[in-house]
């Protein structure tokens, strides 16, 4: 290729753009021209000239099109069109990234600042330690961030936050785009609204709670309504799923169900009208702090380290 982006030897000139990756993966993770329109508010006719330019650049399909030439929705991918996109979702990723930090600093002034994402099972002695930290820094400050349950990876990948808790089951794989430090472990507690039969217990057993209607959990099934039961048993889940700790307690308060939660749940909202009792035969939790893989920022590794 010459300086110009000609064509020379064989080879086709040109360069993929942003716009042109961000488009490509957005036909791949909606399997619809229509919808991946929609989701990136662009007109459709605009997207499938994008898409187009991109294969006369690769120089062959990069979506599977019918007898007409025009892509079917649901679609697959040719492999070409799959190879690029195992590449051009990275790429679109990293840059959306770069941007929220580079916003953030841009924002926050010259001194260097980490966003630590936390949530409402985060041990209160975690965030503490944290901002003490923070306090004695000369050169670094730490923000606490709430980040939802089940959005903890999501925090990390756009760039919400730094580094962020999680709670994992034993044996849990983590994603692989991560990195974690152990923390701490910690102990899984029954709640149950005050005057139910179980609330006076001073321990239960897992198997105590298989004919128990347990409130549903928007994510970490798994961990919050301990499925598969150690019995065989199939959890009697009840809804609507609880995205937030306040959600979750409020329905089991209501008599919905009751709920499997983190110790640090219990300790920050205790209240009259539930009951929190410790779980027997359960592996404790592992309280993890996340990073991304590829962040080797010195300040990340410190906070890591510090743990």
């Amino acid at each position: 290729m010459d300086a110009r982006g000609g064509e020379r030897g064989g080879e086709r000139g040109g360069e993929l753009d942003v716009r042109s990756l961000r488009y490509l993966v957005a036909v791949a993770r909606e399997r619809s021209f229509t919808a991946a329109a929609a989701s990136l508010q662009v007109s459709q006719p605009a997207l499938s000239q994008s898409i187009a330019r991109t294969e006369q650049l690769v120089g062959g399909r990069l979506v599977v099109r019918d007898a007409r030439g025009v892509a079917r929705e649901g679609s697959a991918l040719t492999p070409a069109g799959q190879a690029l996109v195992a590449d051009a979702a990275r790429v679109v990723e990293l840059l959306d990234r770069a941007l929220v930090r580079a916003r953030r600093t841009a924002a926050e002034g010259e001194r260097e600042r980490l966003a630590v994402g936390i949530g409402t099972s985060t041990p209160r002695w975690v965030s503490t330690r944290l901002v003490q930290a923070s306090q004695e820094s000369p050169d670094l400050d730490v923000v606490l961030r709430h980040v939802p349950w089940g959005q903890e990876v999501a925090g990390l990948v756009d760039g919400r936050v730094d580094v962020v808790f999680v709670h994992a089951a034993p044996g849990e794989v983590l994603d692989e785009r991560v990195r974690a430090v152990h923390v701490a472990d910690t102990r899984r507690i029954a709640v149950f609204a005050a005057g139910h039969p179980l609330a006076g217990r001073a321990s239960l057993d897992i198997a105590d709670l298989d004919d128990e209607p347990i409130v549903d959990a928007a994510s970490g099934r798994e961990t919050w309504l301990v499925e598969p039961r150690p019995s065989g048993a199939v959890p009697r889940v009840v809804g609507p799923p609880a995205s937030t700790a306040e959600e979750m307690l409020a329905l089991v308060a209501s008599g919905a169900g009751m709920a499997i939660t983190a110790e640090a749940v219990a300790a920050a909202h205790r209240s009259d009208d539930l009951a929190y009792v410790p779980l027997r035969g359960l592996e404790p939790l592992r309280l993890l702090l996340l990073a991304l893989a590829d962040d080797g920022r010195p300040a990340v590794e410190d906070l890591l380290a510090s743990f």
